[in-house]
């Protein structure tokens, strides 16, 4: 082998270490980024949306229930326990058999004497499988939540949940 062809061909070698250099820094750089965005708490309610009054005890179970669309379990907080925080969110949606869950028809409301809607909030944790947040950050105290979702069929199911901080 000439010494021109061992030239190149151990230039290349450089070149092609430089790039798998590279790219293995970048993946490197985007997982740490992917750990380090799931070690934070993501603010669900914040404290000025909390300090609203309350609503008067039943004045959003007034009304037809509705429960014909997929079943919303809530897998945790624990609902009859205090939870600290930040709290994981673990809400799954099990759809009617052969009815696909439709995001379209998600709301999350958060429910004080007005109601504030939580679904944009939500939805870059949501699929058709449900809504799982690591870590939620909400003020201490007693939350109510609406779910609403429904399936590609027309049916809706709604729940309301209330979990306790602190």
């Amino acid at each position: 082998m000439n010494n021109r062809r061992r030239l190149l061909l151990s230039t290349k070698g450089v070149v092609d270490m430089k790039k798998y250099l590279f790219i293995s820094m970048l993946m490197s750089l985007f997982i740490l980024g992917l750990a380090f965005a799931a070690s934070e708490s993501f603010t669900l309610v914040t404290k000025e949306e909390g300090a609203l009054k309350e609503a008067p005890h039943g004045l959003y179970e007034v009304g037809r229930h509705l429960n014909n669309g997929p079943d919303i379990k809530i897998v945790s907080p624990q609902l009859d326990d205090k939870n600290k925080l930040p709290v994981k969110l673990a809400i799954l949606f099990v759809p009617v058999e052969g009815k696909e869950v439709d995001l379209a028809k998600l709301k999350v409301e958060y429910l004080k004497l007005i109601t504030i809607d939580l679904t944009d909030r939500v939805l870059p944790y949501t699929t058709k499988e449900g809504i799982k947040i690591e870590k939620a950050d909400l003020p201490s105290g007693k939350h109510t939540i609406r779910i609403t979702v429904g399936d590609v069929s027309g049916g809706v199911t709604e729940q309301i949940f209330t979990m306790k901080l602190e």
